[in-house]
């Protein structure tokens, strides 16, 4: 049986312009259906519920608030949001931007988020002349790069790990169960994760204590004679007491979270009426991710093997700046400047 009224033959990649958006404006005003005016104009009822949200204004009609479809809002919208858009897999109109990144990998082992942000940052390619990160990873997985997964850490590291539950949990403190749910927000300066990276297994090599404060992402690194728990206590104390005599800078630490590892068996002893110490559950790194990611970015400069007193501390120094500049989204001194 044949069907004489059907809608089953839709146009394709075609888009409303100006004169069919004023006539989507006339029907809804008139009360027709949506279902009528897609048939009209032989379109899917999606474009048209898409093309009403894009084009709805909030206006103010005998004291009251509608909301109301404008063929001149929704055209105004549409035309901002085909600025952005072009095709991406025209290697060829942002090959500078591609070689650009890959030189950043290869050569200074960035990540391609840390590219994208800071070209973005620097105003270093036109909009056009760049994409984003989500599109270079299609690139890297679709062969069309000079670079390989292999040259990027995480890709290749990154895995589904099963849950593992412990029965004799180590109780070294506090649980961060107990910790305040507002320092979840990042809203208070004042708050740290500590822990520590290790260069060798060597019991003589020192250790980076490296610690982080949630809200302005501040990234400190103390040199540790080693991963003693007596040790990592009184260095900690140590730079613990560079502002605690000083009233106004003693709120500068109100607490810090560590894990369940032995080094850190001694730091609860550091425990006053403003500074609170605690341990977060075992198996639970995402509890303390922001100092896991520092650390593994410090890692890409530092790997396993390589021994800590060897490096100087001008090197360090200059690694905790790079990390902070360049492989870091968040703007550091934005939010330092707003701590204070």
């Amino acid at each position: 049986m044949d069907y004489i009224n059907h809608n089953t033959t839709l146009r394709t990649n075609k888009h409303l312009n100006l004169e069919e958006r004023f006539y989507v404006e006339k029907r809804i005003a008139a009360g027709d259906s949506v279902t009528a005016i897609a048939t009209v104009l032989g379109c899917s009822r999606t474009t048209i519920y898409t093309e009403l949200k894009r084009g709805s204004v909030v206006q103010i009609r005998q004291g009251k608030a509608r909301l109301v479809y404008l063929a001149d809002s929704g055209q105004l919208t549409y035309e901002q949001q085909r600025l952005g858009s072009f095709n991406t897999m025209k290697l060829g109109s942002i090959e500078s931007f591609i070689l650009w990144v890959e030189e950043k990998v290869c050569k200074e082992h960035w990540s391609f988020d840390a590219a994208v942000g800071y070209a973005k940052r620097q105003c270093i390619f036109a909009r056009n002349e760049m994409v984003c990160t989500k599109t270079l990873y299609n690139h890297l997985h679709q062969g069309l790069l000079g670079v390989k997964a292999i040259d990027l850490p995480l890709v290749t590291r990154r895995s589904r790990r099963k849950s593992v539950s412990s029965k004799y949990k180590r109780e070294l403190g506090k649980s961060i169960e107990l910790r305040d749910a507002t320092i979840e927000t990042r809203e208070e300066f004042g708050h740290w994760e500590i822990d520590t990276v290790r260069g060798t297994k060597d019991k003589t090599d020192d250790v980076l204590i490296s610690l982080i404060e949630r809200k302005s992402r501040l990234y400190v690194a103390l040199r540790c004679p080693s991963a003693r728990a007596g040790d990592v206590k009184e260095t900690l104390e140590t730079w613990l007491s560079t502002f605690r005599n000083n009233v106004e800078l003693k709120l500068l630490c109100k607490t810090i979270t560590a894990d369940n590892g032995l080094e850190f068996a001694d730091i609860s002893d550091l425990e006053d009426e403003i500074l609170s110490i605690y341990f977060a559950r075992p198996y639970s790194a995402w509890e303390r991710g922001s100092i896991e990611r520092h650390n593994d970015l410090l890692r890409r400069f530092i790997p396993k093997g390589k021994r800590i007193e060897s490096i100087s501390e001008h090197t360090l120094r200059q690694l905790f700046t790079g990390i902070i500049t360049h492989h870091v989204r968040y703007n550091i001194i934005k939010h330092l400047k707003k701590s204070f």
